[in-house]
């Protein structure tokens, strides 16, 4: 608070709201002012009358009167500005101006007013801030209610948009996989009316009467046992087809749990590569896999990182799709899929010879819905959908590219995740 001591400036218009000086004859202590000057002129009038007649009573009497005078209009002269003074700084206060002051000197009434003007001021200027806090607090619950309502109305809005992706990945999953489902059925079919017509020769061999031939028998038998191993050979690779389609499609219902990160990226890598064959036909990547024989158990929430696995295969396959229609076929897909322990958790390495990533796309490739390829099933969502898995475990995700070389993406998982990420996935 600016405080202004002493006089005020009578050139400021601010001084005094109403806009009276300190000398305007509508004031009554320059009222009382003009009085004191008729009354001197009267005194020295009747002192001079009296002194030319020769009257000393009357005027001893009047000078004595007048010096009485003298004295009131000092008084009376210096205690005007003090008065004039206050009476702005009730103004100024009645107007809601805080800011003015006046410093009380003496220990007349005027200083006592100006002393009880001071607290006055003081506690309306807390009343006023305790009124401002009170205020913007009120404000600020209810930009907090907004923000809390945008924060709901936001994360349901991600959780439709998370339920959508998932949707779509089972859906081109669901397309990719079919024909590859396909062919194990039809082998089933086969090798089961084989069996049958093997049966049908078995049931007349040992009908016949009379000896039958046992060597025929004998042949007869392994045939059969040949067509049942061949039968839960593809039924077994439907099986673990399916296995791998149902992991994506239980949600994130399951929580943490201990599980094999080799199986989940053998499943996940397989079903992403056939998936990607659906929409580029032709495609055919070679796939390493330099798994750890040695990688323990993590604790992880399987369906998420099945998930992540097969987004960073697919992501893998649509770039080294995209590099071989560029090539027109002088060009040789590579995918190597690797995993490996550390001292406090597990590494796993995606690398493709696809067209590789430009510094602007490193540095964004992870942000919602951003992506560069052009095709209805890309929502942009794949990448984002990894971070935001792997952060959630506790773990971290990085890339590493040579624009038309190559691009390794590098997730590291914890042993056993923290608190607060098992608090998430719950």
């Amino acid at each position: 608070m600016n405080r202004h001591a002493g006089r005020l400036d009578e050139q400021h218009d601010a001084n005094d709201p109403l806009g009276m000086s300190k000398f305007s004859i509508r004031r009554s202590s320059v009222q009382q002012l003009l009085c004191m000057l008729f009354m001197h002129i009267f005194l020295i009038i009747a002192g001079v009358a009296s002194l030319a007649q020769g009257n000393w009573l009357i005027f001893a009497l009047s000078g004595g009167a007048y010096i009485a005078l003298v004295l009131h209009t000092i008084i009376t002269a210096v205690n005007i500005p003090r008065i004039v003074e206050v009476e702005v700084w009730i103004r100024r206060l009645g107007a809601g101006d805080f800011d003015h002051s006046v410093e009380p000197w003496g220990n007349d009434e005027v200083s006592k007013v100006a002393i009880a003007l001071e607290a006055l001021r003081q506690n309306s200027i807390r009343a006023l801030q305790i009124d401002t806090v009170t205020q913007l607090s009120e404000e600020l619950r209810d930009r907090n209610a907004e923000l809390e309502q945008a924060m709901a109305d936001l994360q349901d809005s991600q959780d439709r948009i998370i339920s959508q992706q998932k949707l779509a990945e089972l859906g081109e999953l669901t397309s990719g996989v079919a024909h590859e489902m396909r062919n194990p059925l039809q082998f089933i079919r086969n090798f089961t009316e084989s069996s049958q017509e093997l049966a049908e020769e078995l049931q007349e061999l040992l009908s016949e009467s009379g000896d039958f031939d046992r060597e025929e028998a004998a042949e007869i038998v392994n045939d059969l046992v040949g067509n049942m191993e061949r039968i839960e050979h593809h039924a077994s690779r439907l099986n673990h087809i399916a296995s791998a389609m149902m992991i994506l499609d239980r949600g994130t219902g399951g929580g943490f749990r201990s599980v094999n990160l080799n199986r989940l990226v053998i499943e996940q890598t397989d079903l992403g590569h056939k998936a990607i064959q659906a929409y580029e036909p032709g495609f055919e990547a070679t796939v390493d896999m330099d798994l750890s024989p040695t990688l323990d158990e993590i604790e992880v929430v399987p369906e998420d990182i099945a998930r992540a696995i097969i987004n960073l295969v697919m992501n893998a396959c649509e770039s080294m799709a995209e590099r071989r229609r560029l090539a027109q076929g002088k060009y040789s897909p590579q995918l190597t899929v690797s995993t490996n322990s550390t001292d406090d958790g597990v590494i796993m390495l995606v690398r493709d010879n696809g067209t590789g990533l430009s510094q602007e796309v490193k540095e964004r490739m992870f942000n919602p819905f951003y992506t560069t390829r052009k095709t209805p099933r890309n929502t942009g969502l794949g990448l984002s959908l990894v971070w935001d898995i792997v952060r959630e475990h506790g773990g971290s995700v990085a890339a590493a590219s040579v624009r038309g070389e190559y691009t390794e993406l590098k997730v590291v998982l914890p042993t056993s995740p923290a608190a607060e990420s098992m608090c998430t996935a719950e």
